[in-house]
């Protein structure tokens, strides 16, 4: 797979607990695992070759770790901002969380 993109990890491109990420204060999420425990990657129960990522949140005070995933817009077999998904990641790169999506070749659009 050789075309990659990377987008860092926001509200705008993710869920969380399966409810918009734009309704959560984000920064209340403990990226860095200085507060809880260190963010830890998971594929279990999201789509084929997809990744989502849990996070503490308030965890001083609720102690809780929430479920963070890509919109499904960014699943495998989807098109994503020209890309047409091949596998979806949760990675780490130069110390911020991004969801990576790998792509065979950029996706054909037609011009109607």
């Amino acid at each position: 797979m050789n075309n990659i993109r990377r987008y860092p990890i926001s509200a705008k491109n993710s869920t969380v607990n399966g409810y918009p990420g734009r309704q959560y204060d984000w920064s209340k999420f403990c990226w860095d695992g200085i507060v809880g425990p260190s963010p830890y990657t998971d594929g279990f129960l999201i789509a084929p070759a997809c990744q989502y990522l849990h996070v503490p949140y308030d965890y001083e005070r609720l102690g809780t770790v929430y479920r963070v995933r890509p919109n499904d817009s960014m699943y495998t077999g989807r098109t994503y901002r020209g890309t047409l998904v091949a596998k979806q990641t949760a990675e780490l790169v130069d110390g911020v969380w991004c969801w990576v999506l790998y792509a065979e070749q950029p996706a054909l659009t037609t011009n109607l």
